[in-house]
């Protein structure tokens, strides 16, 4: 199991996306609707079974499509990832991989890199004794070395205070800002779903500050699955009923 979990992205990375929206709650609350409403309309004289797996369909899907909190808190995962891979081609996604990465290409990489791949590899202590040996040389390396702090203090404390790191990022040129905003309410939202307390909100609110960006449509579509799960799942489970039906 430790193995496998290696090998998959790190647990709170997957809280994070899974929670972004819609609210578990309105999601159950439309199950319960769902099979209520669809099961009258299924009961009505000359009505049957399509009109009512159409309107469970609309009622399972309007959670999500009623969720502007986690359109923007996807579309901002979705910018971040771009933004990410963009920045670092060969960047690794599961703490397996980190581990292969720091023992390859990871030794001739910059310090501030190979902190943040060590902090996915789940190696806080040693990406902090190497965060906190450097020296930045650049605006843009202070505000990443800050938001690294940040993000290690807040997993060691609970709670992050990003005083020092918004007042780096506020040093960029604007061009620079918005990445390393994004970055570190990433970075508090990972702190307080590990806390179990609410970080939609904010990180909605952050994503909404990108304004206009080129977001690729992998990605777009990749969060749209997750954003519209329940009821792609109810079209699942129609359609493996009706080939068992028809056997």
């Amino acid at each position: 199991m430790i193995a496998l979990r290696r090998r998959i992205a790190p647990a709170a990375a997957r809280r994070l996306v899974r929670d972004a929206g819609p609210p578990t709650w309105q999601d159950l609350l439309a199950i319960v609707l769902a099979v209520t409403l669809g099961a009258v309309v299924y009961l009505q004289p000359g009505l049957g079974l399509w009109p009512a797996i159409l309107v469970a369909l609309v009622i399972t899907a309007t959670p999500a499509a009623l969720d502007r909190d986690g359109w923007q808190i996807r579309r901002g995962m979705a910018w971040l990832a771009a933004e990410q891979r963009r920045r670092m081609t060969d960047m690794p996604r599961t703490p397996a991989g980190a581990d292969r990465w720091l023992a390859g290409s990871g030794e001739a990489a910059p310090e501030l890199t190979r902190a943040s791949i060590l902090m996915m590899a789940d190696r806080q202590d040693d990406a902090r004794a190497l965060v906190e040996a450097v020296v930045p040389s650049t605006p843009e390396d202070r505000a990443r070395r800050e938001r690294l702090l940040a993000a290690l203090d807040g997993l060691r404390s609970g709670t992050v205070d990003p005083r020092a790191a918004l007042a780096a990022i506020a040093a960029l040129p604007p061009e620079l800002q918005p990445y390393h905003r994004l970055g570190l309410a990433w970075s508090t939202a990972w702190v307080e779903a590990s806390q179990h307390r609410a970080w939609r909100p904010a990180f909605a609110e952050a994503s909404r500050a990108l304004g206009r960006v080129e977001i690729p449509t992998r990605l777009l579509a990749w969060h749209g699955i997750h954003e519209f799960l329940l009821p792609i799942c109810l079209l699942i489970a129609v359609g493996i009923a009706l080939a068992a039906g028809l056997r």
